[in-house]
């Protein structure tokens, strides 16, 4: 199991599938997505934040900017 920083959670591919669905990317994408991050232990959450919008912005921009906007508020 690989530890996130932020909490000390366990990282959860379906998780971030389901974020990166709510901020508008098809099951495609998020599982294209979900399939090429790079998670280690002891990752922050921000790092990951960080990967999955550099590969949304290739992929869909305009969804990129949805989940960058999404994590700022939550």
């Amino acid at each position: 199991m690989v530890k996130i920083m932020k909490r000390g959670d366990t990282y959860k591919p379906e998780k971030l599938e389901a974020s990166i669905k709510a901020a508008g990317a098809s099951s495609e994408v998020a599982k294209k997505i979900v399939n090429s991050v790079k998670v280690r232990d002891g990752m922050s959450s921000l790092e990951l934040r960080k990967q999955v919008s550099d590969l949304l912005k290739k992929l869909d921009p305009k969804v990129a900017n949805n989940y960058d906007s999404f994590k700022k508020t939550e």
